[in-house]
């Protein structure tokens, strides 16, 4: 990334850190801005850090981002499994399942898909995203209560 776009983009990201801390400080006082313009430099500064130590960018397309609705979907289904569960004080079914996976090269797209399926498939409370098995092709996923 040329120092350009690397200054608009620490710049945007120090904005977008300062409104959120005063938003959550919910106070205008002046040590309060002061306090918060020093937080949102030093997590600009960790985002550039992060950014410039990253092996890959990410280039999720609207396919892939649609494909977190279902699993939002599931989140009261699963919260109702686990909810019987805990009730019955029963010790719950889970199980660890293997799930073909493609995207497994290093291009910015399976990039992307891969980080979109673990944060997909860890929403839900029922289901985790353990592994991406690269070499197998497989996200490796743990499920509390099996019901699939």
């Amino acid at each position: 990334m040329s120092s350009g776009r690397a200054v608009l983009a620490w710049l945007g990201w120090w904005v977008a850190l300062l409104v959120l801390y005063l938003a959550l400080a919910d106070s205008r006082r002046p040590e309060e801005l002061v306090a918060g313009a020093v937080v949102a430099a030093l997590g600009a500064c960790a985002q550039a850090l992060v950014r410039r130590g990253r092996e890959v960018a990410l280039a999720p397309t609207p396919r892939m981002l649609l494909g977190l609705v279902r699993p939002l979907r599931d989140v009261p289904r699963d919260l109702v499994l686990l909810a019987r569960v805990l009730v019955r004080r029963a010790a719950p079914e889970a199980r660890t399942v293997r799930i073909p996976f493609a995207a497994t090269g290093r291009d910015p797209h399976d990039a992307a898909e891969r980080a979109v399926a673990v944060i997909g498939g860890s929403i839900a409370p029922n289901t985790i995203v353990v592994e991406v098995d690269e070499e197998r092709g497989e996200l490796l996923v743990h499920r509390l209560v099996d019901d699939r």
